[in-house]
């Protein structure tokens, strides 16, 4: 299946794009996306959602079909064929 991962901030200097559309398995979940990610973009991505996986804490908020995860089955929630991850860092500033 084919899922729209949608990258702000940082995030999207890390990728160097915005969006993009990635195949998972079917039945796949966030976490699934995540390490198909990692994979791809290597360790400064890696090191990018492994501080951002503490749902708890300022961190990455990850939005599926625009609902956030931490309302939803965390790392877990299942994702369909056509649904859309949104990867937000957390803002910071003065």
């Amino acid at each position: 299946m084919f899922v729209t991962v949608r990258y702000l901030s940082v995030i999207r200097e890390i990728t160097g794009t915005r969006e993009e559309v990635i195949e998972i398995s079917d039945g796949g979940t966030v976490d699934d996306i995540l390490q198909t990610l990692s994979r791809k973009y290597g360790k400064a991505f890696q090191r990018m959602i492994r501080s951002g996986r503490d749902l708890r804490g300022l961190k990455i908020i990850y939005f599926i079909d625009g609902k956030n995860i931490e309302n939803l089955d965390g790392f877990k929630t299942p994702v369909h064929n056509e649904s859309e991850l949104v990867l937000i860092p957390p803002v910071a500033g003065g």
